[in-house]
């Protein structure tokens, strides 16, 4: 197979409409920004499947999708109030926050974690503590992948700035060539990445750190100005994300159809049955974290998760220990989000051939 294909992307300054001069048939402008540039099936709930069932649409609210590269970046863009939405690690959010920006999440999307180690299986590394000395990859260096390989590193006691070099290698085929030449000896980055390279043919192995299920995925991220203001339309907003999710869990081959209509550069090359096939692999890779468990509503924050994710940090350093867990999310909008029919949206997906 072909390196994955991206699509355009628009500059985000080209993109960003400020809210206030938002078309006349919609209340405002809202930008939703995926922390990445490739834009794959993994991502349909947030992009391509809330467009196709017209769910912002209906519910009166006009949203544009703009992939940021690196979950920092997206941050950024969220302080400075230039997005409205943005989909990203809650490490990055709760460093964030320790540094004082006006940020949180509203929505936990990915119940385990989206970040992967992985190396090349021909090149012997098959743990954490292999990789002492080595160079270690990473998309780019804004990513969430890089502090999630941090902490990996320093819990096997090895120091991320002193025992190892580090090296923005992308992603696709110009980080296979990187690993096949050993440019990199492991490759930090997060799971829809790794399943495209594993479409692509690569054999690799991954290996975890020990905390690794007790780590969130994504959560969703907006700056309290904006939902202080505008809580109805966050709620609309992501009431959307949750019927996509039941949707794309519900049927994923038209998921995958309705994503390569949407975005045509996602398709893989060739035939049609061999395409699907890798493209379930990359939506596997990220919607098998989607699923709610019994008695969690959709996108609800668990205090639990928060702190034990706040407690390996703190462990690394890299959030103090006074750091206030709680601040860093509400849930003060899931039961507003999820006022909708949940078998309906089921019963719709099944019936969409």
């Amino acid at each position: 197979m072909p390196s994955p294909k991206r699509f355009p992307s628009m500059p985000i300054a080209a993109a960003i409409v400020v809210f206030a001069g938002a078309s006349p048939a919609y209340a405002q402008k809202l930008i939703f920004s995926p922390t990445t540039t490739a834009i794959t099936v993994g991502h349909a709930a947030h992009s391509s499947l809330p467009k196709y069932m017209k769910c912002w649409e209906k519910e009166g609210i006009d949203v544009d999708v703009v992939g940021i590269q690196g979950a920092t970046a997206g941050m950024q863009q969220i302080a400075a109030k230039n997005v409205t939405f943005a989909n990203l690690g809650p490490e990055v959010l709760m460093m964030a926050r320790a540094k004082g920006a006006k940020v949180k999440s509203v929505y936990t999307y990915s119940r385990s974690t989206i970040y992967r180690a992985v190396a090349l299986k021909s090149s012997g590394i098959t743990k954490t503590e292999d990789l002492r000395g080595k160079t270690m990859g990473a998309i780019a260096m804004s990513t969430g992948a890089v502090p999630y390989g941090r902490q990996m590193l320093q819990a096997a006691k090895i120091d991320p700035d002193k025992d190892v070099k580090w090296l923005a290698i992308g992603e696709g085929a110009q980080a296979m060539l990187a690993l096949k030449r050993g440019d990199a000896d492991a490759w930090f980055a997060w799971d829809t990445a790794v399943a495209q390279l594993q479409a692509a043919g690569a054999d690799l192995v991954q290996f975890n750190p020990p905390y690794f299920d007790d780590l969130i995925g994504n959560v969703i991220v907006v700056h309290e100005d904006f939902l202080a203001a505008n809580k109805a339309t966050v709620a609309k907003a992501l009431r959307c994300i949750a019927q996509s999710t039941i949707y794309g869990l519900t049927n994923p081959e038209k998921t995958i159809r309705v994503h390569w209509q949407q975005y045509p550069a996602t398709k893989p090359e060739g035939d049609e049955k061999i395409a699907m096939e890798k493209a379930l692999l990359v939506f596997e890779s990220r919607f098998s974290g989607y699923s709610t468990p019994k008695g969690v509503k959709w996108g609800e924050n668990l205090e639990s998760q928060w702190r034990g994710v706040a407690k390996l940090m703190q462990a690394e350093n890299l959030l103090p220990a006074d750091f206030d867990v709680t601040a860093s999310y509400t849930n003060e909008l899931i039961d507003e989000i999820n006022k909708f029919d949940a078998a309906a949206v089921v019963a719709a997906a099944k019936a969409d051939k």
